[in-house]
């Protein structure tokens, strides 16, 4: 029933969110969240659903879906979700707590190592497609150059800095990280 109910919910998602964002955000969290439970011996089983539906609550097509508020609305979906599926009470606490965790700049902040593991993973897929980072932010810049590269300085400094807690993370992504801070060093000294 276990691994039936995961294909549901990986579908529910996949259908939830635009391709790009599943295959671009989505599966990098789940693939990332997964390798770290795996190295810190925490419940599988929770990292991986709690991966899965960590951004539902901005998910283009869920109702009453928004940017801002979307851990809180996620975290809600999540346990319409589960208890539709049959998981237990303390189950679905945990998923909730990881969902309404992940953020990093909003509270609650991650208790579990589960937690923990969905919010580092959340920040370590905007390494794995930095290029879509970049696009988005250029476009929400207006297409501002210099804000773009402000924007996305702040954004990876506040990922390493704040949400990548787990020094196995950090060990993970750290050539990126070295790679996208030197290509924002080039690009700001080549402005202006």
């Amino acid at each position: 029933m276990e691994n039936n109910n995961l294909e549901k919910i990986k579908k529910f998602v996949k259908e939830k969110h635009s391709e790009k964002d599943f295959n671009r955000h989505i599966k990098p969290v789940v693939k990332n969240a997964l390798l770290l439970a795996k190295k810190l011996d925490a419940d599988i089983n929770v990292v991986e659903v709690s991966a899965y539906l960590h951004d539902i609550g901005r998910a283009k097509y869920t109702e009453g879906a928004n940017e801002e508020e979307h851990h809180i609305i996620g975290a809600k979906k999540a346990e319409e979700i589960l208890k539709e599926l049959k998981y237990g009470r303390e189950f679905i606490e945990k998923v909730k707590h990881c969902i309404l965790a992940h953020r990093g700049s909003k509270e609650p902040d991650p208790e579990t190592i589960e937690a923990k593991i969905v919010n580092t993973a959340d920040a370590m897929s905007h390494f794995d497609s930095f290029l879509d980072l970049v696009a988005v932010f250029y476009e929400d810049s207006n297409f501002d150059f210099e804000k773009t590269i402000a924007l996305i300085d702040a954004k990876i400094d506040r990922d390493w800095n704040k949400k990548i807690t787990i020094p196995e993370a950090k060990k993970i992504v750290r050539k990126k990280y070295d790679a996208i801070k030197l290509l924002i060093k080039s690009a700001k000294e080549n402005m202006g």
